[in-house]
């Protein structure tokens, strides 16, 4: 899909509907952050929009999405529209404001500072504990507020995807999105994921079609490296 000059890909349309949860999970090369970060500035360009940018953990601000979002907004030839600070990234003709924080550094109080925003991203879900969400959920209270989470999953067992995914809210807009699913997907990565195919073919599920780990009683659980590649995930 298009809108204006932007290119979208089809399934991002349901991004643009109404739905208390967004939950998009997969392998690598799905630009699903990509995706989740074009739409949510053409949002915040276009109306008031107060948006929480969310992981685990968060040390400082060059490990938040602070960079895909910036390197977006010059893609998108948005850069007459937003003041991009240090800390946060700012619309001032709508009065948009993107903000940054990790929810493990986080009390019940002092989480209480996000109640009025209209969207929280969650971005690699897959790491977020029982007890952050626990924390993050109800605080994301104002009416029409939404939780947006990009994932790729890891193990079956990982509260992400037991709490979003096998017991998916009602009204829930549940995702799988993989490299097919994005009409952009690169050359590179294409060897990549062949690769990857040939060489481990017990681990490619996981990695290039997002299915998570089974885990089985005595067996060790492989820990997979991630990307900093915004159209891989």
């Amino acid at each position: 899909m298009t809108i204006g000059k932007i290119q979208l890909p089809d399934w991002s349309a349901e991004l643009f509907k109404p739905h208390r949860y967004k939950v998009m999970h997969g392998g690598r090369g799905s630009a699903k952050s990509w995706t989740v970060a074009r739409v949510l500035l053409i949002l915040a360009a276009s109306k008031t929009l107060r948006v929480g940018c969310f992981r685990e953990v968060q040390e400082s601000i060059r490990e938040s999405v602070h960079r895909l979002l910036s390197d977006q907004i010059q893609q998108l030839g948005l850069g007459a529209h937003f003041e991009v600070t240090q800390n946060e990234i700012r619309c001032p003709s709508t009065g948009s404001l993107f903000v940054f924080a990790g929810l493990a550094q986080h009390t019940v109080e002092s989480i209480k500072s996000f109640e009025g925003l209209d969207v929280a991203w969650v971005e690699e879900g897959q790491s977020v504990s029982k007890r952050s969400w626990d924390v993050l959920t109800p605080t994301i209270r104002r009416p029409g507020s939404e939780i947006w989470i990009t994932f790729n999953p890891h193990l079956e067992t990982d509260e992400t995807w037991v709490r979003f995914v096998v017991n998916a809210a009602p009204g829930s807009w549940v995702r799988a999105i993989n490299w097919r699913d994005n009409p952009w997907f690169p050359p590179e990565l294409e060897q990549e994921r062949l690769a990857t195919k040939q060489r481990d073919p017990d681990n490619y599920p996981n990695i290039w079609e997002g299915e998570p780990l089974r885990v089985a009683e005595g067996v060790p659980v492989p820990i997979l490296a991630g990307t900093t590649d915004c159209r891989a995930s």
